[in-house]
């Protein structure tokens, strides 16, 4: 019986990357549409004129690492290496300081037959679930907020040609 893809994060500066231990049971993908209402006297309604579209979150993507299941995987990963890969998406990389246009790396999301997206991490949340006696974490989530960054402009062509 083979595996399942499982979704991959890659770190854009670095290139480093990191396999997802199992994947997100779901996805939420949220999208703003932002109108700025013109008010003209005497008419029945609000103008709405457009000014841009926000721009794509991943929202509260859970990541669950248990190291009972780890432990059966090819390589018995370290269920903290994810941490500290997340960990290392929130800050500027070395050799940053005093450069104005410091800001925490890129990372790609891909998650096949899914989507493939660049972005930040704009919000993590660690829950500790299950600690040994010794206090060795065992089980924890992380709850993840990405946000897609564009380079480019995008169109309503452009979305309608994307599979995923």
């Amino acid at each position: 019986m083979t595996r399942p893809p499982r979704c991959v994060l890659v770190n854009v500066t670095t290139g480093e990357s990191i396999e997802c231990l199992l994947n997100p049971a779901q996805l939420t993908e949220k999208l703003q549409v932002n109108w700025s209402r013109q008010v003209v006297p005497g008419l029945s309604h609000q103008v709405l004129q457009f000014q841009s579209t926000s721009n794509r979150q991943l929202t509260g993507v859970e990541f669950y690492l248990d190291r009972f299941f780890a432990a059966e995987q090819p390589g018995d990963p370290n269920i903290l290496d994810f941490r500290a890969f997340l960990r290392a998406l929130t800050v500027p990389p070395a050799q940053t300081e005093g450069v104005l246009p410091t800001a925490p790396p890129r990372v790609l999301v891909i998650w096949p037959k899914v989507l493939t997206i660049e972005c930040v991490l704009a919000g993590v949340d660690f829950q500790y679930r299950q600690l040994a006696v010794d206090s060795t974490l065992l089980v924890y989530a992380a709850s993840v907020t990405f946000e897609e960054v564009l380079d480019r402009r995008v169109t309503s062509e452009d979305l309608r040609r994307q599979v995923s």
